[in-house]
């Protein structure tokens, strides 16, 4: 073996190396480029994966959040209902209650409901509207002027009393001395009132009460009835 011939074979061993170098060379950095393409891939699912349950969650804690402010609400009422029959004391009187809860749910003060409701029974500032003689109905009679109505059908009024004890068909009127109940239709509600006479009665509105005195009247089978107008002290 020449000269010549010892240099190629040393030239092609080593081009033989540097060719197997720059194949692992490129494997690994094929190998290295596949693996962060890899991890990038699983990087950004893991991102949507986690952008996708914290859309989820937002979504949940807005419905729960809507379930909250709509059971406070309704704590809201319920206790502004409970408040208001604990002070009115009426469960019949159903539009004294609306207008107390009302008041509640705005944000009125405790006290100073419990003041206007005091004022109710001391009405101020009162004007009368007008009076009527109204014939009080018994079991043995009963006829139109024994209903009375005020301000175009705003205010209807029916009075029922109990005959005397010797009461007849000639004789039908109503003892003064017993239990009367007065019927006050008004607003789309009834009140019934019972007692003995004097008799009053308070209707309440938005920002006013209406006042209705019945008192014994020199007419035999009759009451004199008053409506007054007052203000909310």
């Amino acid at each position: 073996m020449d000269f010549f011939e010892t240099r190629e074979k040393y030239r092609r061993r080593e081009v033989h190396i540097y060719m197997r170098w720059l194949s692992r060379i490129f494997f690994l950095g094929l190998a290295l480029w596949l693996g962060w393409q890899w991890g990038s891939l699983e990087q950004r699912q893991l991102q949507a994966d986690a952008d996708l349950a914290l859309y989820e969650r937002e979504q949940q804690i807005e419905e729960l959040s809507g379930e909250v402010q709509g059971l406070e609400h309704d704590l809201r009422q319920l206790q502004a209902t409970r408040e208001a029959n604990a002070l009115t004391d009426q469960a019949a009187d159903r539009k004294l209650t609306r207008l107390v809860r009302g008041q509640i749910a705005r944000g009125t003060r405790i006290e100073q409901i419990y003041q206007m409701l005091q004022g109710l029974g001391k009405p101020v500032n009162c004007r009368s509207l007008s009076r009527h003689s109204v014939a009080v109905a018994t079991e043995l009679y009963s006829g139109v002027e024994s209903n009375i109505s005020l301000f175009d059908g705003g205010l209807g009024l029916h009075i029922e009393g109990q005959p005397q004890a010797q009461g007849s068909k000639n004789e039908p009127w109503f003892d003064p001395k017993r239990e009367i109940a007065a019927r006050f239709i008004y607003l789309g509600s009834q009140k019934v009132e019972k007692g003995i006479l004097p008799l009053r009665t308070v209707l309440p509105a938005e920002d006013w009460v209406l006042v209705v005195d019945i008192q014994p009247s020199d007419l035999r089978g009759y009451v004199v009835v008053e409506v007054q107008n007052c203000a909310i002290r």
